[in-house]
């Protein structure tokens, strides 16, 4: 499997206020990567770095072979990279159909999902196709914007905290349909500070520290050595 997305050594700030200090990391196709930490370590900055969002003042950001420092967020999806943000951000006066309708008409990517299929990735969505998106549970919030993004047809998908307030029973529902996306072949960048959540999805894991990478490799290790888990985010 071929290498889609590198970050290497990017330094990110707000303003002033810098918040990765040369943070580096791959994913390969086909895998599921999880950044893992604590709140305020960088996860959603390195998000928002590869999206496009944010620009980094120094470092690549490096998807499929080219360097996409410094392109509009809407040209890195059309690129084929989807983006679930932390905060939703769905169109509460629009209907969950015109959510997804608006999504899939300007990333303008031909593929496998369209607005029916997704309706059977999550059927609570069906269900409510024409209720307005501000009226929806917040799981079926989350569930709308994976939703969203999946029918732009990405190749990598960037979830960033997707169980973040979210009920334990919808926490697991979610786990489920995400690894039903990795068993499918999508590849995935996942942030999270949920760690049971994490490992069970993650194939590889990086542990962010204070705006740099504090351990990286197998989820599996880290599954398997409790001691070292505790010990890297009691940092």
């Amino acid at each position: 499997m071929s290498t889609l997305l590198n970050v290497d050594n990017i330094h990110t700030a707000y303003g002033l206020s810098r918040v990765l200090f040369g943070i580096s990391l791959e994913v390969v196709e086909g895998e599921c990567v999880c950044l893992l930490g604590r709140n305020g370590v960088g996860k959603t900055t390195t998000m928002r770095s590869v999206m496009g969002l944010l620009r980094p003042s120094s470092g690549r950001v490096v998807w499929k072979g080219a360097n996409i420092v410094g392109w509009a967020p809407h040209r890195v999806a059309r690129a084929g990279i989807g983006f679930v943000p932390e905060d939703r951000r769905i169109f509460a006066e629009l209907s969950v159909w015109e959510n997804l309708d608006v999504a899939a008409r300007s990333a303008r990517r031909p593929g496998r999902w369209t607005i029916e299929r997704v309706y059977e990735l999550f059927p609570a969505l069906s269900e409510r196709r024409n209720q307005q998106g501000g009226f929806l549970s917040g799981g079926e919030q989350q569930m709308l914007t994976i939703a969203r993004a999946l029918v732009g047809n990405p190749e990598l998908l960037l979830l960033d905290e997707p169980s973040e307030g979210l009920a334990p029973l919808v926490v697991g529902l979610l786990r489920e349909k995400i690894a039903e996306l990795k068993a499918e072949g999508l590849t995935i960048l996942l942030a999270e500070q949920g760690v049971e959540f994490s490992l069970a999805l993650a194939d590889r894991v990086y542990v962010l520290q204070k705006g740099t990478v504090r351990h990286s490799g197998p989820s599996a290790e880290l599954r398997n050595d409790p001691a070292l888990l505790d010990r890297l985010l009691a940092l």
